[in-house]
């Protein structure tokens, strides 16, 4: 039995002439300059439905060799409907979402034993050890998802499952999804369109997905018995990390087989939308998002200069932007503890012409590093409140004191708001001079909120007053730094 063709049945979500709707694979590529954008509230989702059109693009495409050819296919205005529908039409039945033999990104003769509730496969709905995010979902009584809906989350799990035990088919534990820990970066041009091209990086080979493979079988995944490299953008964007067969109830989904998938191998190949950093090992890592702080204080990190790389998607676009393309950035993922997933995080900020250039890298690095000094000057600035207030106490009490007072939280949320601004104006000379004020406002906000917090007992008083004149002396360093 075939039913629910993914190139055919709505399924992805897009926005178009102002009204949300959902198309199949084949609409969302042949008429993809007639659409705005994706449109999901879920980052994960948004992340994984482009590298699965990304995917089939690298394959029914001629090759982007470089800019101009990536030029070339913008002046065109839309992507070649005989070279996609030639593709999509030879491989029509590796996307059905139930077939007898051959079910996309699934196993289909999975044992029907011990079955899962669907919902396993997002983790904004709550499942087994999973901390509830958005969702009051439990185990024994799932929704029932519709196809769309199931299909959907597939594709997010087999990108962003993270590693962990198992216990199936012979396999005490299973790997990290590709995206399961990294930062995706997804550069976003005027329309659907736009978008695909702009992170159509130029490949050498681009590896060959699962549909144009031989369907996996139980067989294959049983102690990870199969085992593939980790290269190849067509390949890696719609890995099968996980061994799923969807249980169709007749009107939608509520149950899966679940088991392992194929076993990556690391191998030296980085993934267009990773950025990587080096450690002071020399090792190879990519950026990941963190509970801590927002993705922009992190910037630094990609720097040539502090050895680390942008991600090969905006490189490529910021070639475009030369010729006078304009796009936005976003970064989205998920942070995790081991298994368990506790925040998912999409972050938008502007990519300014000239970003990726040495003046434009250095006051970007230098305003990183402004807005890092200053709150490493705030830092002392709540130990001294804290010494204030409690005495001579053991250094742990003092640091929790300091730690619970608002003045860094305050600080680093208002510079969450200003930094799109600051990065939207580089590399013009009056960026970083705008951005230190801001730094300087946003400490004196944090500051003021943090008198307050405080108290107006007599110790309360005196504390704030001796860490009063540390505060003017940060701020006086601030103001000597930009005259010399």
């Amino acid at each position: 039995m075939s039913k629910f063709n993914l190139l055919l049945e709505p399924w992805i979500p897009v926005l178009r002439n102002d009204k949300v709707e959902e198309v199949g694979v084949r609409e969302a590529l042949v008429n993809a300059h007639t659409i705005t954008r994706i449109e999901t509230p879920f980052p994960l989702e948004e992340a994984a439905l482009h590298r699965l059109l990304l995917a089939v693009l690298y394959r029914a495409l001629p090759p982007v060799k470089g800019k101009y050819d990536a030029l070339d296919l913008l002046d065109r205005g839309e992507f070649d409907r005989g070279s996609l529908e030639g593709y999509l039409d030879k491989y029509w039945d590796r996307f059905y979402l139930f077939h007898d033999t051959a079910p996309f990104l699934q196993i289909p003769d999975l044992p029907q034993e011990d079955l899962l509730p669907w919902s396993k496969l997002l983790p904004q709905l709550a499942n087994g050890n999973n901390p509830t995010l958005f969702d009051h979902t439990v185990d024994e009584n799932p929704p029932l998802a519709s196809y769309a809906e199931a299909a959907r989350a597939l594709v997010v799990h087999q990108s962003f499952a993270p590693g962990g035990l198992l216990r199936r088919l012979g396999v005490t534990s299973a790997k990290d999804a590709p995206l399961a820990r990294p930062a995706a970066f997804l550069v976003m041009g005027a329309n659907l369109f736009e978008t695909l091209v702009l992170n159509l990086v130029p490949q050498g080979d681009p590896g060959m997905p699962v549909w144009e493979r031989e369907p996996l079988r139980v067989k294959d995944v049983e102690k990870h018995a199969t085992k593939w490299s980790l290269s190849g953008v067509s390949l890696v964007y719609v890995w099968p990390s996980r061994g799923v067969r969807l249980v169709d109830e007749g009107q939608g989904v509520r149950w899966m087989d679940y088991g392992p998938g194929v076993e990556p191998q690391e191998v030296a190949w980085r993934d267009p939308m990773v950025a990587y950093r080096q450690d002071k090992k020399g090792s190879i890592l990519p950026l990941r998002l963190s509970m801590e702080k927002s993705f922009w204080r992190d910037f630094g990190a990609m720097l040539p200069a502090a050895g680390g790389t942008w991600p090969a998607v905006l490189v490529h676009a910021g070639e475009l932007e030369e010729e006078g393309v304009s796009f936005t950035l976003r970064v989205l993922g998920q942070v995790s503890d081991q298994a368990k997933i506790l925040d998912i995080r999409r972050e938008v900020y502007p990519i300014p012409k000239d970003l990726l250039t040495p003046k434009g890298e250095g006051l970007l690095d230098r305003g990183l590093k402004v807005a890092e000094e200053v709150a490493r000057g705030l830092k002392q600035v709540a130990w001294r409140v804290a010494q204030g207030v409690l005495g001579n106490r053991d250094a742990s009490e003092l640091q929790n004191f300091a730690n619970s007072l608002p003045l860094l939280p305050l600080y680093w949320a208002q510079l969450d708001l200003d930094f799109p601004d600051f990065l939207g104006r580089l590399p013009e000379q009056g960026a970083l001079d705008l951005w230190r004020e801001r730094i300087q406002k946003a400490a004196r906000g944090a500051w003021e909120e943090t008198r307050r917090f405080v108290g107006t007992e007599a110790r309360h008083l005196k504390a704030l007053a001796e860490a009063e004149r540390a505060f003017r002396g940060l701020l006086a360093g601030m103001k000597e730094e930009v005259k010399g």
